[in-house]
């Protein structure tokens, strides 16, 4: 009787552990999420995280090295202070960084809109910053740049004056650099705020955040898998994840194994991370 109760109260135990750890969780609370953080990235082999961090003057772009599986205090990038920089996304290869900014690349001083840089690193540091063309960054505020491994890149566009021009672009590859870019075909785009899409880099599926009807807060996570060159219906990615607060800018690991997103509530912005891929498996299935 008693190795049977201790046996019912170890599958009992397992079963709490199983549900605690598909929680979302802060990422290293009061060192990396310490109520100012948001939007993530990892290099390829998930040792070094970039995250935007708000400062006094503006949002800066700051770097954290795992050592002996804890994260290092983290430090400003070498490109980063001067102005307001956010959203940072690595490419697949983790050598080419896209960011989104309010600097000026013809003047000195920043501007009142925000555009699309990228930088490249070499042999372990960054070089300088670069604008991104003149038809994918307009008078109106782009960000969140995302590219899979083909090259095809993702990011948002939005019309201030216009809440439902807040759109998901893509800009395909083409040579040495994009193409025209093109709002996102399908039902991602609505007559709501649309962005922050994550592509995977085999370019399989997006997730992105809306602020459309339905949806458990006053926004959340969904997704869209991409088949038959089309991108299919999206899809809530549920109240684990998503709850009355607003989840965004979601980045998912490269083994696809964690989705790492922000969460602002209360006023307060951090970065949560939670297992992903039976969940991904799960709606895939849908």
């Amino acid at each position: 009787m008693k190795k049977y109760l201790f046996k019912c109260l170890l599958f009992l135990s397992s079963i709490h552990v199983l549900i605690a750890q598909d929680l979302p969780q802060k990422v290293a609370p009061g060192l990396i999420s310490n109520n100012k953080e948001y939007c993530t990235t990892l290099s390829p082999n998930g040792d070094t995280m970039y995250f935007a961090r708000q400062l006094d003057y503006g949002d800066a772009i700051m770097e954290s090295v795992l050592m002996n599986g804890n994260w290092s205090k983290p430090k400003p990038v070498s490109f980063t202070g001067q102005f307001s920089d956010t959203d940072p996304l690595l490419s697949p290869d983790g050598k080419t960084m896209y960011f989104m900014t309010n600097r000026n690349a013809t003047q000195d001083g920043w501007k009142e809109d925000y555009d699309i840089w990228g930088v490249e690193k070499n042999e372990g540091k960054w070089g300088e910053p670069y604008r991104l063309p003149d038809f994918i960054n307009t008078s109106f505020t782009e960000g969140f740049p995302s590219v899979a491994s083909n090259g095809t890149l993702y990011f948002f566009r939005a019309n201030k004056a216009v809440r439902s021009d807040h759109d998901i672009w893509v800009s395909e590859k083409i040579g040495g650099g994009f193409d025209t870019p093109y709002k996102v075909r399908g039902g991602i785009n609505t007559e709501e705020w649309d962005g922050h899409p994550f592509i995977n880099a085999n370019h399989e599926y997006m997730i992105y955040y809306s602020y459309k009807e339905g949806g458990y807060g006053r926004c959340d996570l969904y997704i869209s898998f991409y088949k038959n060159n089309r991108w299919g219906p999206s899809k809530n990615l549920g109240d684990t994840i998503n709850t009355e607060a607003c989840e965004m800018v979601p980045f998912v690991s490269r083994d696809g194994k964690t989705l790492y997103f922000s969460k602002i509530e209360n006023g307060n912005r951090n970065i949560y991370q939670v297992e992903f891929l039976r969940l991904k498996e799960k709606l895939q299935k849908e």
